[in-house]
């Protein structure tokens, strides 16, 4: 006998969903309650020895979300859970006089004995009407003189009594709430509300036992109540029986734990969700599941929404068609595109695309909104900064005419060199050479050798002209909250050249970024410079920092288009493209060369001619 009450009890709040009768660890769902974004469920454990399972911890619990684990954020148990707050509603018709009413008052107070101090309990008792012998307290006292006086007498109006201990329950304090009928006969009186009193009980969302003493219960309509309500029906054949069920079923609610379980922001509670709570015991374990039937007043949850043609930080100089790309089994209603704060387009067909001409916009930053809508009023969202740039327009001036003229000063030069160069008559007919033991020699660096070159004095050179630093990269700072608001000035950009540039609070840093009063932002936050064409986002720290408040510095590396938050900022990082250039000469390079080659060589002998002391013809010389 002990061992079918007690199984009859471990199996009383069991709610809807399945415990599998191969694992030795039973687990039982008491009491559910669900509010957007969290799930509270109480849970009684009873171990492979038959007893309920004390000391468990969060760890002894595993929870499950259409099969996908969700977080468990907190676990109270024993005097720490949430009280729990019982509505004893007995049968005292007629038919229970003697002793099925005598054993049923002890058998309800033992079990009031063994519920915790905090929990509440109210007693109702039905017959020919229903009667309210004691409201919710925790006064035991009060609680076991109003047991004591259940005194049976007339009809039993078994609907009416559900029904207003429904109404009842529904005022009981804020917690776990939990109905406990008990029943030994059909009811008599009241019959057209049969379904009403289902109804009620079902709508209400509180749990419910019944339990039928004797043989003459109402098999049939304590089964469909305990259906509706999620609970269990549980049969007593004998006085013995009920009160070991009683005694049982309070030691399950002292042992009950209770899950604060978040609801995983990507879970569409507009739809079934199964429940899955696996339960371990020393080396057992125990499962229950359970259908979560849709949220009423949930909405879908947003779908991820990424955006073709267009990337964050993106310079636009001609026509591009922006696409929504899709999660797998998204099926769009519409789109709608978003510029500056006003809505420039609504796509409500395939493909959902947006050919954007940046020519009909003014130069500069701007901000891109895409919000997509699917079929069941789930969206998605995606946001993009960019900036348009005029490109530049090739000169109109003709450049033939310049081209000629040019070639003609140049062919100008070229003749006027060559004749000033040409020798004249003289020269070709009067010019000799002295014979070989006459030959002039110029001193030269080594005594009895000729000098072969001498250093041309030239004239002082202008220091070659600056260069200019390249820029390598742009860091673009974006005050989203002003993006959002329209406000296009929250969008500013930096050059970076080859000088690691400071970013900070502070005004003479850099990149200048104001705090927004949070100091989540320091002085001087970081030095970025680029380095192969990334940036490096070097944060900096105080010793200080460091040993008081934990902390560190680091190294953050952007490739180009991407982005990094910054307080109430968003820093994103676009590269310079490298500009090919043909090899050209220039000052610079110009300077340089004529530094090096600074000599002018001289010739090695002298000619006759320049030397006034030589006959002028072949016949003085000989």
């Amino acid at each position: 006998m002990r061992i079918l009450a007690t199984a009859l009890a471990a199996a009383a709040f069991l709610l809807a969903g399945s415990a599998f009768a191969a694992d030795p660890v039973r687990v039982e769902i008491t009491s559910l309650e669900e509010q957007p974004g969290k799930l509270t469920v109480s849970v009684s454990v009873v171990g492979a020895d038959g007893r309920a399972a004390t000391g468990l911890t969060a760890s002894s619990f595993r929870v499950a979300l259409n099969d996908a684990q969700a977080s468990i954020t907190s676990l109270e148990s024993g005097t720490s859970r949430a009280p729990t707050s019982v509505l004893l509603l007995v049968d005292v018709s007629g038919s229970m006089q003697g002793e099925f009413i005598n054993q049923a008052r002890q058998a309800l107070q033992e079990f009031v004995r063994g519920l915790e101090p905090a929990d509440q309990v109210s007693v109702m008792s039905f017959a020919t009407s229903v009667a309210l012998l004691q409201d919710y307290t925790t006064d035991r006292a009060l609680i076991n003189q109003a047991i004591a006086r259940l005194t049976p007498l007339g009809e039993t109006a078994l609907y009416d009594g559900v029904i207003e201990a429904t109404k009842k329950a529904a005022t009981a304090p804020q917690g776990r709430r939990l109905i406990v009928l008990l029943s030994d006969g059909t009811a008599t009186t009241g019959l057209a509300r049969r379904a009403a009193s289902i109804s009620a009980a079902g709508e209400s969302g509180i749990g419910l036992v019944a339990l039928g003493l004797g043989a003459g219960i109402d098999r049939a309509y304590l089964t469909e109540l305990a259906t509706a309500t999620k609970g269990r029906f549980l049969e007593a054949p004998t006085t013995v029986a009920l009160r070991q069920a009683y005694v049982d079923l309070a030691a399950v609610i002292r042992s009950q734990y209770t899950l604060t379980i978040d609801m995983p922001p990507t879970l569409d509670r507009t739809l079934p969700a199964k429940l899955s709570i696996h339960a371990t015991v020393r080396a057992d374990n125990g499962l229950i599941e359970r259908t979560l039937d849709p949220l009423a007043g949930a909405v879908p949850p947003p779908f991820d929404l990424k955006l073709e043609g267009i990337s964050q930080g993106q310079k636009l100089t001609e026509l591009v068609t922006l696409l929504p790309a899709l999660p797998e089994g998204v099926s769009l209603a519409d789109v709608e595109y978003t510029l500056n704060g006003e809505v420039v387009h609504t796509a409500t067909s395939e493909p959902f695309s947006y050919d954007f001409d940046p020519a009909l916009m003014a130069a500069g930053n701007h901000a891109l909104k895409v919000t997509a809508t699917d079929s069941r009023g789930s969206t998605g969202e995606a946001q993009v900064q960019f900036a348009i740039v005029v490109p530049s327009e090739p000169s109109s001036i003709p450049l033939a005419p310049f081209l000629i003229v040019a070639a003609i000063l140049a062919l100008s030069g070229v003749f006027l060199v060559l004749f000033k160069r040409r020798p004249s008559n003289a020269e070709n007919y009067e010019t000799r050479l002295r014979p070989y033991s006459n030959r002039v020699e110029t001193p030269g660096p080594v005594e009895g050798w000729p000098e072969q070159a001498q250093q041309v004095d030239q004239p002082a050179l202008a220091p070659p002209p600056p260069v200019q630093e390249r820029v390598l990269g742009r860091v673009v700072v974006m005050n989203e909250e002003a993006i959002r608001n329209g406000q296009l000035e929250g969008i500013r950009e930096f050059d970076i050249r080859s000088t690691p540039l400071t970013l900070g609070s502070s005004p003479s840093a850099d990149i200048f970024i104001e705090d927004d009063g949070q100091d989540r932002i320091a002085a001087e936050e970081a030095r970025v410079w680029v380095q192969n064409g990334r940036l490096v986002y070097h944060k900096l720290t105080t010793l200080s920092a460091m040993a008081t408040e934990g902390v560190t510095s680091g190294w953050i590396f952007l490739d180009s288009g991407d982005d990094m938050p910054l307080g109430a900022y968003r820093i994103v990082f676009q590269a310079e493209q490298p500009e090919i250039e043909a090899p050209d000469e220039t000052e610079a390079s110009a300077h340089m060369r004529t530094q090096e080659h600074g000599m002018r060589l001289q010739p090695l002998w002298t000619r006759v001619e320049d030397d006034p002391s030589l006959p002028a013809s072949r016949e003085q010389g000989l």
